[in-house]
């Protein structure tokens, strides 16, 4: 006779009833925070059919998922203990995509209203570059609180992790040839693509340099810089190689910035992507 642990089952019931609460909390957030603005997300969505809030309304929800999932330490003892610290956890991963998308996006994309563009103008490309630095974001949630450590230590490497982000992708918009947040203004989503990719292979990076933590602090910011140098050499050598083997006699950047072909910049993103995946799978 096959025994069945009912409370187990329990236990991973009530965990994805309280996972898909934090999922409508954020959700209910971002429509709150647009709506002080005088926007009606769902409105724009469902009414209007903005596929630019589509986008980003879809990246943040398997955002918090993946953050959420991947940054729950289950270390108490009771199920009260367990609570709290699910509690905790959900707060922690919602301020900070929230911050993500409210603050970090708006850094990386400056001279850029990109709540207008999203909503009002239904501008893809600024809605497709938002979203990846969120998931990146995400990502690095996952390195930074999927510790058994203290909560302190835990939120300082949420803002290492998420300044490492931002770094590596301010570095990325220094070595493109072209303007790629005037090209994101002018809704050329071939140039948005790579930016979203490099957000996420940095994420993933950077998750990726957090789960290597060392004996001491110092230690593990050696490490994580080591990792980021490491990432910044490889991810240039994977944009070189695509020029000379993927898009044989032609260039990233013409075919971004010139011909504003889709195909080209889906190339350029899922290759830094695997190599955020190779970088992180050597790294751990």
């Amino acid at each position: 006779m096959v025994n069945i642990d009912f409370e187990h089952l329990a236990v991973a019931a009530a965990y994805f009833g309280l996972s898909v609460g934090v999922v409508a909390v954020g959700k209910l957030g971002r429509d709150l925070v647009a709506l002080r603005a005088g926007r009606r997300l769902g409105h724009a969505l469902a009414g209007e059919d903005n596929v630019a809030v589509a986008v980003e309304q879809s990246l943040f929800v398997l955002a918090t998922v993946v953050a959420l999932l991947g940054s729950l330490v289950r270390g108490g003892e009771t199920y009260v203990e367990q609570a709290a610290d699910f509690a905790l956890t959900s707060l922690a991963v919602l301020l900070s995509l929230w911050f993500a998308e409210q603050a970090l996006a708006r850094v990386i994309l400056r001279g850029i209203d990109v709540e207008k563009e999203v909503v009002d103008r239904g501008n893809v490309a600024v809605a497709t570059a938002r979203a990846g630095i969120v998931f990146g974001s995400a990502l690095v949630l996952r390195g930074a609180l999927g510790h058994d450590e203290d909560w302190l230590l835990r939120l300082g490497w949420v803002v290492v992790g998420q300044t490492a982000l931002l770094a590596l992708t301010w570095l990325y918009q220094r070595l493109t040839p072209y303007d790629d947040l005037k090209q994101l203004a002018h809704r050329n989503l071939a140039a948005a693509l790579p930016l979203a990719g490099i957000a996420i292979a940095a994420g993933q990076v950077v998750n990726a340099a957090l789960h290597g933590h060392g004996e001491t602090l110092g230690e593990d910011l050696v490490h994580m810089l080591a990792a980021l140098g490491i990432a910044t050499v490889l991810l240039g050598v994977l944009r070189w190689l695509g020029d000379l083997l993927l898009l044989a006699g032609s260039t990233y950047h013409d075919e971004i910035e010139r011909d504003r072909n889709v195909g080209a910049g889906l190339v350029e993103a899922t290759s830094y992507i695997a190599g955020g995946f190779a970088i992180a799978y050597f790294l751990t």
